[in-house]
C-alpha cells in the first residue's frame, strides 16, 4: 500500500483531520500531480481557512505553475491570518515568499 492509500484509508475513518487531507496534498504532490495537490489544498482551506499551513505551500503551488497573482492573493491571505493568530514565523515566511514575488516581477 502507498502512502495515498494509507493517507486516504486513515482518511475515511477520519474526514475532520485537517493534517490528513493536507498530507493527502503533499504526497500527490511528490508524485507529481501538482494540480491534485492544488485542488487539495484549496479544498481544505475552503473548509478550514485556518489551516495556516496552507496558504504557504498553496502559494508555492501556483508560483511553480507560473500562477503569480493566484499566489500573491495566497500569500496575502496567509499574512493577515498569521497577524491573527500572532504566529510571527508564519508571518515572515509568507511575506518573504510574497517579497520575492514581488522582485522577480520588477
Amino acid at each position: 500500500m502507498d502512502r495515498i492509500d494509507q493517507i486516504s484509508e486513515m482518511l475515511a475513518k477520519d474526514p475532520t483531520d485537517d493534517f490528513l487531507h493536507y498530507a493527502l496534498a503533499l504526497e500527490y504532490e511528490k508524485q507529481g500531480d501538482n494540480d491534485k495537490a492544488i485542488e487539495l489544498i484549496t479544498d481544505l482551506l475552503t473548509k478550514s481557512p485556518d489551516y495556516l499551513g496552507g496558504y504557504y505551500r498553496l502559494g508555492q503551488l501556483f508560483e511553480e505553475k507560473g500562477e503569480f497573482k493566484k499566489a500573491i492573493t495566497i500569500y496575502q491571505k496567509g499574512i493577515l491570518l498569521a497577524e491573527e493568530k500572532k504566529d510571527n514565523k508564519a508571518k515572515g515566511e509568507l511575506n518573504e515568499a510574497l517579497w520575492l514575488i514581488e522582485e522577480e516581477e520588477q
